[in-house]
């Protein structure tokens, strides 16, 4: 069941079109567009994401993974939070 990328001609839009089958995709005039209704798409050939070495993320996930471990890493932990207000508070009772 493969699903083709297309571009119409008339409006240039870049869709997607689900086939039942390969021989199905290889038989049939090319799909209506949907934003326009042009007969005249065009396959393309669609991009393809490289992944690490051993199946890891994408550069841009990776970049994606990085950015929110740092803003989690700028958080404070509850425990330490926890801690602190504990501190606080045996330094106001001993005044």
């Amino acid at each position: 069941m493969p699903i083709y990328e297309y571009i119409c001609p008339d409006c240039g839009l870049t869709f997607d079109h689900f086939w039942p089958s390969i021989q199905a995709a290889e038989g049939a005039a090319p799909p209506v567009c949907p934003a326009c209704g042009g007969s005249q798409a065009q396959r393309i050939i669609s991009q393809v994401a490289v992944l690490g070495e051993l199946g890891g993320l994408t550069p841009s996930e990776q970049a994606a993974e990085n950015a929110q471990a740092e803003r989690l890493a700028k958080i404070t932990p509850k425990e330490q939070i926890e801690k602190l207000r504990a501190g606080k508070k045996r330094q106001e009772g001993q005044r």
